[in-house]
């Protein structure tokens, strides 16, 4: 009895708010519609206190502004024989102190600032900027004494850079010490080179027993170095030639 009076009290309570909002928003539902809705408080412009009032007007795209152009400073034209011509062979090698060195800089100033648009004036204050600084006292007026001077002397042993060997009557420098090829005829040239040291062979024995039998290496490139392909004189001596020659005459005698 008592679940049946709190049901029936409900279904009371419940008739109650759904009559209200039916009174309240005639529509059928409890939700307010667009046209029904109530409208919202828009915040009116105007001053308030503390801060002013600003009136914010369209404003029309401001045009462009290009920088200002800067002229380019005229050059005067330039000789071009001045760099490109060398100087005198006695100015190239000659050797200036610090003095004249000192001179000329200061004239070459003097010369650069006298061919500008606006020349520079030469006067008095002019030449007292244009002057190099005084060089500081090196050793305090002290002489300079080396501190190996009082050294104990020492010995030392020099390698030569030179290789010494026996003398070579039979070479090709350039294809067999430098490694020249040339292709095809290759051989040819060997041929002809190695019978023209055949030829000049006891001229080569009469020299060694003159001058020694050994050779160096000094002044020659090393083995396999990019030399160009030299013609070798054939190295002929006055003892080797006066032997070549009474061979040949002998020869001539003895095989008519």
């Amino acid at each position: 009895m008592a679940t049946a009076c709190n049901l029936a009290c409900l279904l009371g309570v419940f008739a109650i708010v759904a009559g209200t909002a039916t009174a309240q928003y005639p529509g059928g539902s409890g939700v307010p519609s667009p046209q029904n809705a109530p409208a919202l408080p828009v915040p009116i412009p105007g001053t308030q206190p503390g801060f002013p009032s600003v009136v914010i007007s369209a404003q029309e795209p401001k045009a462009k502004v290009e920088p200002p152009r800067l002229e380019q400073p005229k050059i005067a034209p330039v000789d071009p024989k001045v760099y490109t011509v060398l100087p005198e062979r006695d100015k190239i090698f000659v050797m200036y102190d610090d003095a004249q060195l000192e001179r000329i800089i200061m004239n070459s100033i003097r010369e650069a600032d006298k061919a500008r648009p606006t020349p520079v004036k030469i006067d008095a204050t002019y030449e007292r900027t244009l002057q190099f600084p005084p060089m500081p006292e090196v050793g305090g007026g002290q002489m300079y004494q080396a501190k190996t001077a009082s050294y104990p002397p020492m010995q030392t042993t020099y390698d030569a850079l030179y290789l010494i060997h026996r003398r070579l009557h039979f070479e090709d420098k350039n294809s067999e010490r430098y490694g020249w090829d040339l292709g095809a005829i290759q051989p040819l040239v060997s041929a002809v080179l190695f019978y023209k040291d055949v030829a000049m062979w006891p001229q080569s024995l009469a020299s060694g027993v003159a001058y020694g039998f050994w050779d160096t290496n000094a002044g020659k490139c090393l083995p396999g170095s990019p030399t160009p392909y030299f013609l070798y004189p054939p190295g002929l001596t006055l003892t080797g030639s006066a032997f070549e020659a009474a061979l040949l005459t002998g020869l001539a005698f003895v095989f008519p």
